[in-house]
């Protein structure tokens, strides 16, 4: 956060290198989506599974479960459709899909959201800070309880950072603790861990030394590695402590209590738990299942309870329905130029496809479910400064204009796309993403007479060839880590390991370095919407799309879940009628 140069894109690589050589082996849930309880997470995926929409067999059709599947077992139980299993359960570790599931559930951090997006207390009873923001003093609850019964402690806390400081680890959430003193350097192996600006005051407060002012540090700790990991069991020794029910300990409102490998994992109460009154299920399984129409189908006979973002055909057959259900999301689905690699290197051609697209168009193809925006945040974020949505805060930063794109084109010495060398726009090969290709393929064709080949891979492919700049257009998507602009323009700072084109721009990063540090928040919000006009209007690294509303199918008994934050629904201090 505060190298430059060329120094910083020498340890951009290095950090990148470190991440993927640690990661490989589970690449396609490294870029991770809104999870079903509405907590959301750095965002390549989709909440759809892989492969186009398939319309369901008469076994998908509707109707309501005629019970709830907690009737079965007779207790107050729900199951929820969740994607395969894939990465860990550890917050030091490479954090993915199931694993927020685990973490809203199952594991309270120091501060916590409420609906509006305002920080309250959890494992934290309160906080301080000094005058300038760089030292932050937590006051732990006394009465917080492991799910075992032990207490957790400030100790707890700090075994989560160190391991996540470890390369070996392969934490994916790294680069969010190299604000404190000394972190990074530990990382990177150029100081000691023991050294870093992290005190134990005592077994119940933990105070963070920052390297320089951050106005938002609260939303920092929201984030997996601030949260905390039991030092009795959650060790480097025992790699494999986090599936194992028996050490995998919570210090929510659940915590883990059975894992059948590549089928279900399932919560249970946390007896010790110093807010259990507002627990009211008996358990919670999370069934991991394929694609929509398993899950579509499993719905509609009462095997789970929760389908997330089920896909958009769904709100045609329970129209009127009391299981249909819709949560906006805070992601944004957007283009992603390789400044890099010809024609994209120039600036003016960047700007030409971006102002050739019909955003609405697209959405049109696509269901009511897609909202246009021409914002890099999620224009669904409210506004610290009065609670407005980012769309109505930020201007329009790119809006559809056909001649101004054909008068860029030719200014850059392509006429009607003449002499353009071959152009490729590459996607996952998952949900949806075929028809937003084609989309835009039809559009710079009609816009620009520009001819733009396809090219669908396989998740992982995909994202293995995009981390490492090899793809010349293609599709990206990120979802919000915290509630904060921060979590989308920090991606394109330079040396942030997610800066998968290695941009540049010496205005933006000294305006993302300057809202770090500016306490007054009309002002910070100021400063982060100009950041953002140079990545998207000015520099056109990135042309935004849309941002997606998730689709819900969810059983009429249960009643008491809300909605998150982050987008999606909160359903763990919900009930449901036996």
């Amino acid at each position: 956060m505060k190298m430059t140069g060329t120094h910083c894109r020498e340890r951009a690589a290095e950090r990148k290198g470190i991440f993927m050589s640690k990661l490989k082996g589970a690449v396609s849930i490294i870029l991770c989506i809104v999870l079903i309880v509405g907590i959301a997470a750095c965002g390549g995926g989709t909440t759809n599974s892989p492969s186009a929409p398939v319309q369901p067999s008469s076994a998908g059709s509707p109707s309501s479960p005629s019970e709830p599947s907690a009737a079965v077992s007779g207790n107050k139980s729900i199951i929820i459709a969740e994607q395969p299993e894939n990465g860990e359960y550890d917050p030091a570790g490479a954090t993915a899909y199931v694993y927020f599931g685990l973490q809203s559930y199952c594991l309270e951090g120091l501060v916590d959201y409420d609906p509006t997006g305002t920080t309250i207390p959890a494992a934290a009873l309160s906080w301080e800070t000094n005058e300038d923001g760089t030292e932050w003093t937590f006051n732990l609850n006394p009465d917080g309880k492991w799910s075992d019964g032990s207490p957790v402690t400030s100790a707890d806390f700090l075994n989560t950072i160190t391991r996540a400081l470890d390369p070996e680890t392969g934490s994916w959430y790294v680069d969010s603790l190299f604000m404190i003193k000394g972190a990074e350097e530990a990382f990177f192996g150029e100081g000691s861990i023991d050294d870093i600006g992290v005190e134990l005051t005592d077994d119940y407060t933990i105070k963070f030394y920052l390297d320089s002012p951050y106005a938002n540090f609260l939303d920092y700790v929201i984030l997996p590695v601030y949260r905390p990991s039991s030092v009795k069991y959650a060790t480097k020794e025992d790699e494999a402590w986090d599936l194992d029910p028996a050490k995998n300990l919570g210090n929510g409102p659940f915590h883990l209590s059975e894992r059948v490998p590549g089928q279900s994992i399932t919560f249970i109460p946390n007896e010790y738990y110093s807010k259990k009154e507002n627990v009211h299920y008996d358990t919670v399984i999370y069934k991991f299942m394929n694609d929509d129409q398993s899950k579509t189908s499993a719905y509609s006979t009462g095997e789970i309870d929760v389908f997330p973002g089920a896909p958009y055909y769904v709100q045609d057959q329970y129209a009127g329905k009391p299981d249909l259900d819709k949560a906006e999301v805070l992601v944004t689905n957007y283009i992603l130029f390789n400044i890099n690699q010809a024609p994209f290197d120039d600036v003016r051609v960047r700007q030409a496809f971006a102002l050739a697209v019909d955003r609405q168009g697209i959405c049109d193809i696509l269901g009511n479910s897609k909202i246009p925006s021409t914002t890099f945040v999620a224009s669904g974020y409210k506004s610290k400064v009065d609670g407005r949505r980012w769309a109505d805060v930020q201007d329009t930063l790119l809006e559809e204009n056909v001649e101004a794109a054909k008068a860029l084109l030719a200014e850059a010495g392509y006429p009607d796309g003449a002499g353009l060398p071959p152009i490729t726009y590459t996607y996952p090969s998952m949900s949806y993403e075929a028809d937003v290709a084609q989309a835009l393929q039809a559009q710079w064709k009609t816009n620009l007479g520009v001819d733009v080949s396809l090219n669908a891979m396989e998740y992982e492919v995909y994202v293995n060839s995009r981390r490492n700049g090899e793809l010349q257009l293609s599709r990206h998507q990120w979802t919000g880590d915290y509630n904060d602009p921060a979590t989308w323009l920090d991606m394109y700072r330079l040396g942030n390991s997610q800066n998968d084109v290695e941009w540049s721009n010496d205005e933006y990063n000294a305006l993302m370095a300057q809202s770090a540090g500016e306490l007054d928040p009309q002002k910070r919000e100021d400063i982060l919407k100009a950041a953002e006009r140079i990545l998207v209007t000015d520099d056109t690294v990135i042309c935004p799309l849309f941002i997606t509303e998730s689709i819900y199918l969810i059983n009429p008994a249960i009643s008491g879940y809300k909605p998150a934050t982050m987008g999606g629904f909160d359903f763990k201090t919900g009930d449901i009628d036996k």
